[in-house]
């Protein structure tokens, strides 16, 4: 089955509010592309066995990685893939 990531693919958009300083947060893109020089060039499968969520390939889910801009603070927000 083929699935897209909804926020990759720009069909929604989420806002998140900074834990620690209640300011809007942006959406830096997938976590596992931050997690080295070579990660956003690489299969999405196999990115996906280090992302932090057990069974990620299989449940079809997107971690991605939001930042403050007023004080630097980082989530992960867990997206559901949709098929396509």
């Amino acid at each position: 089955m083929m699935v897209a990531c909804p926020l990759c693919n720009g069909m929604r958009v989420i806002e998140r509010t900074c834990p620690e300083c209640s300011n809007l947060m942006t959406d830096q893109g997938k976590l596992v592309d931050f997690m080295g020089d070579y990660s956003p060039y690489l299969d999405d499968e196999i990115n996906k066995t280090v992302d932090g969520v057990k069974d990620s390939t299989r449940k079809h889910t997107c971690v991605h990685l939001f930042q403050c801009a007023n004080c630097a603070g980082q989530i992960t927000v867990t997206m559901q893939e949709i098929p396509r």
